[in-house]
């Protein structure tokens, strides 16, 4: 799936107010780096950005907002076309809204979601999005984003990314909205010809405040591929964000070893 990519870099981003994502468009608007983002409410956003600093002209400046649902097909293409070409790179973090509800049937699954499918369909909304802008203007499809998103260690295809003490919680308690985060696995690593690469974020149990300034610090984050995971109990929101921009988005330092892997973090 690797191709070319173009010079300017360009970011979209779906889930742009939850905590990790938020901090990857802060750092990315910051650097200059010009974002589209389509969330459901843009007064949140801008809100969001204001409050932790951000200046109102730059955010006018080098971000774009899209109001919108991220499973609407053409709220999604919208977004990436918002620009007259596709971003170089697409930021996704969309996830439910957790709680605790007891199912009889199955007693220690205690984790359920508002939307117990909504990364799947998220994923294949964001798939069949560029599958129909490729039929539509083929000449972009010589310009395909690389893709990347947000799962979970516990998931892995590879050895064991959970230490020992959290493995209950993980494989247990947080069976329900992990399939979800499989499922949206599954569509982003198939062959499905939409991106020019993808890379899967897998860090452990987060904590944090949504503020880009909530963290312990790049230095002490641990990274690893699926093959050899990090292994570790959490890692701030904030620093996981951070980290995505300063390996994968930020033209002096990205690392393009890192295309294709399943990355994942600890602190």
């Amino acid at each position: 799936m690797i191709g070319k990519m173009p010079q300017s870099t360009t970011v979209a981003f779906f889930g742009a107010t939850g905590g990790v994502t938020n901090a990857n468009l802060i750092h990315t608007l910051l650097a200059g780096y010009k974002a589209t983002a389509l969330v459901r409410t843009p007064a949140k956003l801008i809100k969001q950005l204001t409050e932790q600093g951000l200046d109102e002209v730059l955010v006018a400046k080098n971000l774009t907002i899209i109001e919108g649902n991220a499973l609407d097909v053409a709220a999604v293409k919208g977004t990436l076309t918002a620009r007259d070409d596709l971003p170089t790179h697409i930021v996704t973090g969309l996830g439910g809204s957790p709680s605790l509800q007891f199912d009889p049937c199955h007693p220690l699954h205690i984790a359920k979601l508002d939307n117990n499918n909504i990364c799947e369909t998220a994923a294949k909304t964001l798939v069949t999005a560029l599958r129909e802008i490729y039929v539509e203007k083929p000449h972009l499809a010589e310009r395909k984003p690389l893709l990347m998103f947000v799962s979970t260690t516990g998931i892995s295809r590879g050895p064991e990314d959970v230490p020992f003490g959290m493995r209950f919680m993980y494989h247990q308690m947080l069976a329900v909205p992990h399939a979800d985060k499989r499922k949206m696995e599954n569509v982003y690593r198939a062959d499905n010809g939409a991106f020019r690469n993808v890379t899967g974020i897998r860090p452990t149990l987060l904590t944090g405040a949504v503020e880009y300034t909530d963290v312990v610090g790049l230095e002490k984050v641990s990274s690893g591929t699926e093959a050899k995971p990090a292994r570790g109990f959490s890692i701030k929101r904030a620093d996981v964000g951070h980290w995505v921009f300063e390996n994968l988005i930020n033209e002096e330092k990205r690392r393009p070893e890192l295309e294709g892997e399943m990355v994942s973090l600890t602190s």
